[in-house]
């Protein structure tokens, strides 16, 4: 089985995907709640202990999603990242007693990052973050609640700001941005809207810029690989199911339409 799970695929720019908030079916029973406290408590203590950052702020949370007519619309509610540690994350089991929509199912983003001179860009996640340590993966983040952000243009808007605390790459330097799709991690039924984006910035600055970014704490490693070298690359290292999932839908996407 694979490590994640294809729920739409495509070719979206900006004004073909659809962010749009509906009201929010999750309803947790007592004893999860109880689990969820629980847990996050137990989490704050490791965190405090191993100097890891640790906040609940809101995130976004898949409720359903469609294609109309090539638009991908993507139907949202709010969740937080207590709530998604404390179910998708360490108790993906809640999903066979109450179904998986009873899981946070807070939604990420993700991108294929591409260089100026046709290279890509890795980043091997660090021992200070939560979930695969030690693995290869994207420029990424939680699908923030962002107050000042229109629904409509959320996705690309956190994104962009992902690119710019990760890497310190601006709006103006973005050539282009689209989705290719929502992907599910199959272990933790972990919901993921994946791009690519290219950039008017060559491979070797970027690796810097990653390496001076003030959000640099997430990342031990930066890797600078040739389209040539792509598949060598992921046959050889251990990526996340996320990464695997969004170099999948590059491939049929971007190379083969």
């Amino acid at each position: 089985m694979k490590p994640f799970e294809v729920l739409a695929s495509g070719y979206f720019p900006l004004h073909k995907l659809r962010v749009i908030p509906v009201k929010r079916t999750l309803i947790f029973d007592r004893e999860v709640e109880a689990l969820i406290e629980s847990h996050w408590k137990e989490e704050m203590k490791k965190a405090q202990h191993k100097n890891k950052l640790l906040y609940n702020g809101p995130i976004y949370r898949l409720e359903d999603y469609n294609i109309e007519e090539d638009i991908l619309e993507v139907f949202v509610s709010n969740t937080n990242f207590k709530e998604l540690m404390g179910t998708n994350f360490f108790h993906p089991e809640l999903a066979e007693k109450y179904g998986k929509a009873a899981l946070s199912n807070a939604i990420a983003l993700s991108t294929f990052l591409q260089s100026s001179n046709g290279k890509f860009i890795f980043v091997k996640r660090s021992e200070n973050i939560y979930f695969g340590e030690g693995l290869w993966h994207l420029i990424a983040g939680q699908f923030s609640i962002e107050s000042s952000i229109k629904d409509e243009d959320s996705a690309f808007s956190v994104l962009e700001k992902e690119l710019h605390e990760e890497a310190g790459i601006t709006c103006e330097q973005i050539d282009e941005c689209l989705c290719l799709g929502l992907i599910k991690d199959t272990c933790h039924y972990k919901p993921e809207l994946v791009f690519f984006t290219k950039v008017s910035i060559p491979a070797k600055k970027i690796e810097t810029m990653i390496e001076h970014a003030h959000d640099d704490f997430e990342h031990e490693e930066v890797a600078v690989i040739p389209a040539g070298g792509l598949e060598n690359f992921f046959k050889q290292y251990k990526f996340t199911s996320i990464a695997q999932g969004n170099y999948y839908l590059y491939k049929k996407v971007m190379q083969h339409g």
